[in-house]
């Protein structure tokens, strides 16, 4: 791993809940501009639901209850199925460079994960279905990855205190496309609040600690440091928002 002295966490809590599309076009932009050094960005979205790259609308979204509730639909670069965001889950990310593959991303750095959620809950967690983090028989953490070429992203939620409600409506739970035979553990589909399972106060400023923890133990260093989304990564997510993330083409390309 990293040099302990020479490891600086950056973490950015900037963040556009109202704009889901250039909320989300910020991770594969952060991705793109970056060399490697160790970011964590803590960020949060109104009412919408994030596809997975294969995701397939049909299967996995209702149309219906999407366009009732106001929800914006919107397609990440990561895989893995749907998840439905709003003020109540806090999402992370997480880039850094390394080698390894799919066993680095989640044999490796989603132990930054778990252990920032361990935290929150003065307890151990469990992983079902290689990223789906549970807590008392409930689902309450989603992760995916991308990689490009040494460059690797990790993100995913954290139910805090979501709308469990219109997740249930929004959301194909389990998906259409759904089959016994792929041995998925049916927690993936079972979710539950961190407000309902620990207690009902969780704060905001308390997860952006646990995570900052919890990765900043994952590169053996204490050392952070608070930055700003920066003009060239804010150009370039605005222009991957307007041309890719907020096209009819790119979010019902299955």
């Amino acid at each position: 791993m990293e040099n302990k002295s020479i490891v600086k966490l950056r973490v950015l809590l900037t963040e556009y809940p109202n704009d889901p599309y250039l909320n989300v076009a910020m991770d594969e932009a952060l991705l793109l501009k970056s060399n490697g050094f160790p970011t964590l960005r803590i960020w949060r979205n109104d009412k919408s639901v994030i596809l997975g790259i294969l995701s397939s609308v049909n299967d996995e979204v209702n149309l219906e209850m999407i366009e009732r509730f106001g929800v914006k639909l919107v397609r990440r670069i990561s895989g893995g199925g749907s998840v439905f965001h709003d003020m109540g889950n806090i999402n992370y990310t997480f880039i850094t460079s390394g080698q390894g593959g799919i066993d680095y991303l989640y044999g490796n750095l989603l132990k930054g994960t778990i252990s920032a959620i361990e935290s929150l809950v003065n307890e151990r967690v469990e992983v079902y279905n290689e990223t789906d983090i549970a807590f008392k028989g409930y689902k309450i953490s989603g992760n995916a990855g991308y990689i490009n070429e040494d460059k690797y992203l990790l993100h995913g939620t954290l139910l805090v205190s979501s709308n469990l409600d219109i997740l249930h409506k929004v959301l194909v739970i389990p998906p259409k496309n759904y089959r016994k035979k792929d041995n998925i553990n049916m927690i993936k589909y079972k979710v539950s609040n961190l407000s309902n399972l620990v207690k009902d106060n969780i704060s905001y400023d308390e997860v952006v600690e646990a995570f900052i923890r919890g990765f900043s133990s994952l590169l053996h260093s204490d050392d952070y440091f608070l930055d700003g989304i920066n003009d060239e990564e804010l150009k370039l997510a605005t222009r991957l928002a307007n041309e890719k993330y907020s096209k009819k083409e790119f979010i019902y390309k299955r």
